[in-house]
């Protein structure tokens, strides 16, 4: 049957949550279990450690020594547990100085390391009954004993003692330092015995090792390893010896005979360095010092070149300066001087004495003289007058113009024999030839020019054997008619070929060269040069027809006619009719083609071949321009051109135009009847006076 209560009708009521802290209840966590996880933890850090740390063995001298360590570490016996890395590392022991050191910990598992530490020095106590011995340990000084010797290090020393009057003595001990300090008693042993001094004369003050004692006679203590021995007396010399004796005995020294003190004689002459001998024998120049014996009589002689010998006497106390002053006189010569310029001046030994000829009076010694004047070359020379004898003497100064030319050869010779010759013109006169001359040619246009610069110019044209020295060639032949023989002038060379091998020339004889030179090809001049080169074309033409008179000549032979009466050089003759055109009629000179240099007569100048032979290169570029006006002073021709002058006959011409000295062609490459001859200046340009 229904509960009758179900019939109530529900409702609704607040939710309440259950409290937490009402309905939780907290464990408590006992001591013993936070000691247990401690210790655990504990055991883990302690297990990790000493799975990496690694085991160091420190073996330390002395055994003893304590070591501390900075930073973690555990000590298990000998053994230290240290992790990798530096440490610093303190060791110590009684004894011994501290050690303090830094250690590197490998990675090794096992490692040993060596600590040593230095022992304290010792130090020794010395007693004895004598007092102010001095002491030294391996031959250091210590001070003095009795009393302690500090700091002596550890081990074997040598120690010494010693003391004036005692010998010395040496012991070997064994300090044994670390601070400890050891005694020792010593007791040294006399070394001296006494002696008996006397002197003669009496009196002397006598010294032992420097300590005055007394005046003789005496007795006194003297050393057995020696003692120095000194007498000193007014008057006398000094006497100085070693004597001994030997410890505790008596002794006696042989009487000491004084020897008497040097006089000083001190030599003065006027003029001073004179010659001085004292008894014939030289003790040197005066102002002279000598120490020598007293109470003699000495005979000094004085000499010196251009004076009288001196002889003086002289004697001397003991401990006293004589001075002997001595006025030399002189020995006097003459000499009869005549000198030109007549207002030359004279210098005797840089001295001045007056100007002109004039007698001179001089010491009989060797005397400088020079004679000078401005504008001359000033001569000096050394004479040596003789008394009793006048000698003459004649001296011509040389302007320095001529002095300047007479040190200039007036002849020189290349390292390959040619041999050239010196001229100075100073003169003009004209290139080219007149007008109304017979065989003149259009080329020859009349040109004023003057000469001052001087030359050297050849005196033969180059052989062929000279020319090849500098570089193989073939001169070749004519119609079986050789022109290549070592003799004969060099030939079928270009004007370039001639100027390099002047260049060449240059160089072996160290000379600047005249040409210069780009790629292989001349491209200008260098007119300051004195090193070999063609002549230019005045100096040829004045060197082949200017007379000594100053005149032109049209042949090189003393008239105009033409052909000539007599052989005069080479030309086309009739020994080379079968093969020239041209030649010159009932004229033989016996030679088909060239000639050897230097064949036939000299011109006046002495010059060979300018005429004949080969005709010859200058150094001209080619023109033919007429010049009016002033004339040019050593004229170097035109600045350019494509083709050079040639000047003279040769063995293949023969014509009236062509012996003619003023005849002139041009050309560039080689013919068989052109070579050259050499010229240079005398120094660079601006050198002369």
């Amino acid at each position: 049957m229904p509960d009758k209560n179900n019939n109530q009708p529900l409702s609704a009521t607040d939710f309440q949550p259950i409290d937490a802290a009402g309905t939780e209840r907290s464990l408590p966590i006992s001591p013993g279990v936070l000691a247990l996880a401690l210790l655990a933890t504990s055991a883990v850090i302690i297990l990790l450690y000493l799975f990496v740390a690694r085991a160091v063995i420190f073996q330390t001298e002395p055994e003893n020594a304590e070591i501390e360590i900075g930073g973690l570490s555990f000590n298990i016996g000998d053994n230290y547990l240290l992790l990798s890395g530096d440490y610093s590392i303190q060791a110590s022991a009684q004894g011994y100085y501290p050690l303090n050191q830094t250690i590197s910990v490998s990675d090794e598992a096992t490692q040993e390391l060596k600590l040593v530490l230095q022992p304290l020095p010792g130090n020794l106590m010395v007693s004895s009954e004598i007092n102010g011995i001095a002491s030294s340990v391996d031959g250091e000084p210590r001070g003095e004993v009795p009393g302690t010797i500090e700091g002596i290090s550890r081990g074997l020393h040598q120690i010494e003692f010693s003391k004036y009057r005692y010998f010395p003595l040496q012991q070997e001990i064994d300090i044994a330092g670390l601070g400890t300090t050891q005694s020792i008693n010593i007791s040294l042993l006399p070394a001296w015995g006494e002696k008996q001094f006397n002197s003669q004369p009496q009196g002397a003050d006598l010294y032992i090792d420097d300590r005055l004692i007394g005046q003789t006679p005496l007795t006194t203590e003297v050393l057995e390893t020696g003692s120095d021995l000194r007498l000193e007396l007014s008057g006398y010399k000094t006497f100085n010896q070693q004597v001994t004796v030997n410890a505790g005995t008596s002794d006696e020294h042989p009487t000491i005979k004084l020897i008497l003190s040097d006089g000083t004689l001190q030599v003065n002459s006027t003029p001073s360095g004179a010659n001085v001998t004292i008894d014939n024998q030289f003790l040197g120049t005066t102002p002279l010092e000598l120490a020598m014996a007293p109470f003699k009589k000495y005979r000094v002689e004085l000499f010196l070149e251009g004076y009288l010998k001196a002889t003086r006497s002289a004697s001397l106390e003991p401990e006293a300066t004589t001075q002997m002053e001595v006025s030399l006189k002189p020995n006097i010569g003459s000499i009869a001087l005549t000198v030109s310029p007549g207002d030359a001046q004279i210098l005797v030994d840089n001295q001045p004495r007056g100007t002109g000829s004039r007698t001179l009076s001089l010491n009989a010694k060797p005397h400088t003289l020079t004679i000078q004047k401005a504008g001359y070359e000033p001569k000096s020379l050394t004479v040596t007058p003789r008394p009793g004898h006048q000698q003459a003497l004649s001296i011509a100064l040389l302007t320095l113009e001529d002095a300047y030319w007479a040190s200039r050869p007036p002849r020189i010779k290349s390292t390959l024999g040619s041999e050239l010759k010196l001229f100075r013109p100073k003169q003009t006169f004209t290139l080219g030839a007149p007008r109304r001359q017979p065989g003149r040619r259009a080329n020859e246009a009349e040109r004023k020019v003057g000469l001052e610069r001087p030359f050297y110019l050849g005196v033969k044209e180059i052989s062929n054997m000279q020319f090849r020295r500098w570089q193989e060639h073939s001169s070749t032949a004519i119609k079986g008619q050789s022109l290549d023989m070592n003799s004969q002038p060099v030939a079928k060379i270009s004007w370039e070929q001639a100027a390099l091998y002047c260049n060449w020339l240059s160089r072996q004889e160290g000379l600047p060269p005249f040409y210069q030179v780009a790629d292989g090809v001349v491209s200008g001049f260098d007119w300051d040069s004195h090193g070999y080169r063609l002549p230019t074309e005045a100096e040829w033409a004045w060197a082949a027809k200017i007379d000594s008179a100053g005149n032109a000549m049209v042949f090189p032979w003393n008239s105009n006619l033409y052909p000539p009466l007599e052989v005069e050089d080479n030309y086309a003759d009739q020994s080379a009719s079968r093969f020239l055109n041209f030649t010159i009629a009932n004229y033989s000179d016996n030679f088909p083609v060239s000639a050897d240099i230097g064949s036939f007569k000299p011109n006046a100048k002495g010059l060979f071949n300018m005429s004949g032979n080969v005709a010859e290169w200058v150094n001209d570029y080619y023109d033919i321009r007429p010049h009016r006006g002033e004339p040019i002073m050593d004229p170097r021709g035109p600045k350019s051109g494509n083709r050079h002058v040639i000047r003279g006959a040769s063995w293949a011409l023969g014509s009236r135009t062509e012996l003619r000295l003023s005849y002139r062609d041009a050309g560039t490459d080689g013919r068989l009847d052109v070579g050259f001859r050499i010229a240079r200046y005398v120094d660079r340009a601006g050198v002369q006076p």
